[in-house]
């Protein structure tokens, strides 16, 4: 104890100087450094959102500019009368279209596009990989073809006559001829709509072909050589029974279906026989 006493007793004025500057150095650094270290990470923690938020936009920024933002292929299905040329000069979504532009909105713009064409029944969009559409289309079949002024025009199931005429109408569909007044057009196009579909394709040619007892009367050349008479009121229903009846025939007959339902043997000339050969059903 004495000589630990000794020898602080015999440090030298310039020794016990330099100890006390010592202990001031080392006492007060470690709490500052800490100050230190505390206040970086404080300001990181308040700067990290701003960071983040930064990226994001650049990132945005970036997508927007870039050609992966905007489609890149427009792929076409189901049209048979349509060219996939006229569909992609309709549709609304073309190579290029910002994404942006389609997402959330396909629906409205196939609704748009549907619009656009008589022919299409409808029309869907979709996304099958990130930059490319697809776009499905049904179209309305062909019934028949209106035979006016020297042309062909297609009869679509919706009823819809189109208006741009075909030189040689395709096999298999009956043909109307000799219809003037609108709105028996109309009617007689609603009533072929109702009939069967093997029955309508059985049927050559509708003809307006009214009388004095019947200003609805049509007539209907069948590919099998036989003749109907019929009304526009109710040959759609009545045609149905085609095929019970063709079947009982023995020869080329006319069906007549305007009152009821009966037949007779074509002849060259009307005469007292035909009339008493009829066969009602």
């Amino acid at each position: 104890m004495g000589k630990k006493g000794d020898q602080k007793g015999h440090l030298t004025p310039w020794q016990r100087a330099a100890q006390q500057t010592h202990k001031q150095e080392a006492g007060p650094s470690q709490p500052k450094r800490h100050l230190l270290a505390d206040f970086q990470i404080q300001s990181l923690q308040r700067m990290w959102p701003l960071l983040v938020g930064l990226v994001v936009i650049i990132g945005v920024m970036i997508f927007f500019v870039s050609p992966i933002s905007k489609v890149q292929k427009v792929t076409i299905s189901g049209n048979e009368i349509v060219s996939v040329k006229q569909i992609k000069h309709f549709s609304p979504v073309k190579k290029g279209t910002p994404l942006l532009s389609v997402w959330g909105k396909r629906k409205s713009l196939a609704a748009s596009l549907k619009k656009r064409s008589q022919r299409m029944a409808s029309v869907k969009m979709t996304l099958p990989s990130f930059n490319t559409v697809h776009i499905q289309v049904e179209e309305y079949p062909t019934i028949g073809y209106l035979y006016r002024d020297r042309g062909y025009q297609p009869i679509l199931k919706s009823g819809v006559i189109i208006k741009n005429k075909v030189l040689n109408p395709r096999d298999g569909f009956p043909i109307l001829r000799k219809f003037q007044n609108p709105a028996k057009l109309r009617r007689t196009i609603r009533q072929y709509r109702r009939i069967d579909p093997p029955v309508r394709a059985a049927i050559n040619t509708i003809s307006y072909s009214p009388v004095k007892s019947n200003q609805d009367r049509v007539f209907i050349q069948m590919n099998d050589g036989n003749r109907v008479y019929a009304s526009i009121s109710s040959f759609g229903d009545k045609m149905d029974y085609y095929p019970s009846i063709n079947a009982k025939l023995k020869t080329k007959s006319v069906i007549n279906l305007e009152v009821g339902a009966y037949s007779y043997p074509i002849t060259k000339s009307p005469s007292k026989s035909t009339v008493k050969s009829k066969t009602s059903y």
